[in-house]
């Protein structure tokens, strides 16, 4: 860091940089507008002039910038510019001075320091490049924006990019990768001037600059370049530079212009700029070849006028652009700021209104949406709890019907409590209730009742899912009148969830007691057996009862009672599983209709008649309306000052 004190206010006033006067005459007003949308971050959505500063590594280019801006950069060895900087500068009509340094840091925390004095800035872009990478060989792809204010400070904004990073300590491949890739993507844009940095004393055509300026501006229609250290070149080369100065070796159609920046000695002896500016001149007049050159193409003053000259045309040329994108996003910030209303209501009429509105909206949208009629995607509820309920019903048909070695094994117990609970009864006057009620109480509905208990959770669950959501979709601007719904909301649920679960409880119950209409349970009986029961696996029925009778008198009594015992037992079963068969069928539909009823239904007609009872006293929901959500407010209030920096840009820009 130089020890040189900062030059004295005569001093500056006697050094105003070249490019200020001829900024205020032709730019000023437009570039202050252009600026307005660069401090907003717009330069992303709409494309603005600029000037960009290309160099390989520690060619000078803190120098140049230096130079024509009057302000100072860090200088150095090794990889002194780590980051992009935009310099954004303004001129100001008092004699005071006024700058601010904002960037983000490697861990994403945002800094927005005030500077006191233009001694400052070296420290404060070497401080920030520190905060923002890990490593003095590191680059970063993040942008420093420095804004001066100043008496005589230019209107301009240049950005002073990386060099091209040739060595480093470590990862050179890395380093030059990411660098290269840095400056692509600011001289790629055909808005922005390449203000490229060539050494004097090095062959032009090994600076890779130019390689790169070649590459996105082939036609050389958009790139100056800027020959430094004139004083540093081996005598008998002097023709060379002339040459060069002189468009032979590379033609550009913006040209050449050659700088004689403070040297490394000047530095030490810590020569103002505005010394270094009259050393300049001194250095041009008295050289030997370099005299020869023309005023147009020689010193820091005349690179100044050139790119002010340079930059006004590309202001000009691009105003048609500019302003038809300014119109298209003016209209899409119109658009999203509708989108996001107009805050928070003040008058007590207003916020009625609104309450009004959005409860009414929430009512309608949660009552389409339990009916089944809501398409909107993010608050269907239909479609998932009828998946719900259809496995249910795969749970319920598994309870009584599966293979499993359980059921199996409850067809040989039912088997011989046919045979055991035999009394007076004759053979064929069956007696099928006892048998269900072991069936049906202690084994069908037992494995049941947890299934039931789970699709309730699942409805409960999509209900309270779909509630959020509508109700962050709806109240979501006002973060406490969203939670007071909520919490209201909630109290419905919980009360409907529990009468779900009594009214279950009582079809269950009711499920104990065997019954069935006698059309629906012969109706079932005649079909045939349930194949996943497979009781006539189980029993084996006489291939021909006829033949038994007939032939009655030849067997032992003995065994003609057991084959009519187990014909009675496989008739006894049938019928079980007949019933069995009408119960599924009727708990599928009970179990599911009383859930919907509860959680559906009902819950709309809560939801519906307590918000309606809100309504009725809005008094104690007005504080509510005051807390916005910051997001939206800020996203509001973005868009608003986007909306006022595109009008007065749009304004500057159409009287250019």
């Amino acid at each position: 860091m130089s020890s040189r004190k900062p030059e004295s206010a005569a001093e500056s006033a006697d050094f105003a940089p070249a490019l200020s006067q001829a900024f205020k005459e032709r730019l000023r007003p437009c570039l202050n507008a252009l600026d307005s949308l660069r401090s907003h971050g717009l330069q992303r959505e709409i494309s603005l002039p600029a000037i960009a500063v290309v160099g390989d590594q520690s060619v000078g280019k803190s120098s140049v910038l230096e130079a024509i801006s009057g302000v100072e950069f860090p200088r150095g060895l090794g990889i002194v510019t780590r980051c992009p900087l935009m310099l954004s500068m303004r001129g100001r009509e008092d004699s005071g001075w006024t700058a601010r340094i904002r960037y983000e840091t490697k861990s994403g925390q945002a800094r927005d320091k005030p500077l006191s004095t233009p001694a400052e800035i070296g420290q404060a872009i070497r401080d920030a490049q520190e905060e923002m990478t890990s490593s003095s060989g590191e680059i970063s792809e993040k942008l420093i924006e420095l804004h001066i204010e100043g008496a005589d400070t230019p209107d301009l904004t240049l950005i002073d990019l990386p060099g091209i990073a040739r060595f480093s300590i470590a990862n050179a491949g890395d380093i030059a990768t990411v660098s290269k890739s840095l400056i692509m993507s600011y001289i790629l844009k055909p808005e922005v001037l390449i203000l490229v940095v060539i050494p004097c004393n090095v062959d032009v055509e090994t600076v890779e600059a130019i390689s790169l300026a070649r590459e996105v501006d082939p036609e050389c229609k958009r790139t100056l370049g800027v020959l430094t250290c004139p004083d540093l070149v081996n005598p008998g080369s002097e023709t060379e530079v002339l040459a060069m100065m002189r468009n032979e070796r590379l033609k550009l159609r913006k040209g050449f212009v050659t700088v004689r920046c403070r040297t490394p000695q000047q530095l030490k002896d810590n020569m103002g700029l505005r010394e270094a500016c009259k050393a300049e001149e001194e250095f041009f007049k008295l050289h030997p070849q370099f005299c020869a050159l023309g005023d147009y193409q020689r010193g820091c003053k005349t690179l100044a006028n050139k790119l002010s000259v340079e930059l006004y045309q590309a202001v000009k040329e691009r105003i048609p652009e500019m302003l038809k994108e300014i119109q298209i996003k003016r209209n899409d910030y119109m658009t999203m700021l509708e989108a996001l209303g107009t805050g928070p209501p003040q008058s007590e009429a207003e916020m009625k209104d609104l309450l009004v509105k959005m409860v009414e909206e929430f009512k309608k949208e949660f009552s389409n949406t339990a009916s089944g009629t809501h398409w909107h995607e993010e608050t269907r509820l239909f479609g998932p709890c009828r998946l719900h309920w259809e496995a249910l019903a795969d749970d319920i048909e598994r309870c009584a019907f599966s293979e499993s070695p359980e059921n199996k094994g409850l067809l040989k117990i039912l088997e011989e409590d046919v045979k055991r609970q035999r009394g007076r009864e004759l053979v064929g006057f069956d007696n099928t209730f006892p048998v269900l009620e072991r069936l049906v109480c202690s084994h069908f509905l037992v494995k049941l009742q947890p299934h039931a208990t789970q699709f309730l959770l699942s409805v409960t669950q999509e209900v309270d899912q779909t509630l959020r959501a509508l109700s962050d979709r709806v109240f979501g601007q006002y973060p406490s009148l969203n939670r007071h719904i909520k919490q209201e909301v909630e109290l419905i649920k919980s009360r409907k969830y529990d009468d779900s679960k009594k009214q279950i409880t009582i079809i269950l119950e009711q499920e104990r007691i065997i019954f069935a209409q006698d059309r629906i349970y012969h109706s079932e009986l005649k079909k045939p057996s349930n194949e996943k029961l497979q009781t006539k696996a189980t029993l084996s029925k006489p291939a021909n009862i006829s033949e038994v009778n007939v032939g009655a008198t030849a067997l032992s009594r003995a065994s003609l009672q057991r084959e009519l015992a187990q014909q009675n037992s496989l008739t006894v079963l049938e019928g079980a599983e007949a019933y069995v068969r009408v119960s599924v069928r009727r708990l599928q539909d009970t179990i599911p209709m009383a859930v919907v009823y509860n959680m559906l239904h009902g819950m709309s007609s809560g939801v519906s008649h307590r918000l309606g009872v809100l309504l009725m006293d809005p008094g104690q929901l007005y504080d509510l309306l005051q807390e916005e959500n910051p997001e939206t407010g800020a996203k509001r209030r973005q868009l608003r000052q986007w909306l006022d920096s595109l009008m007065v840009a749009e304004q500057e820009l159409s009287s250019f």
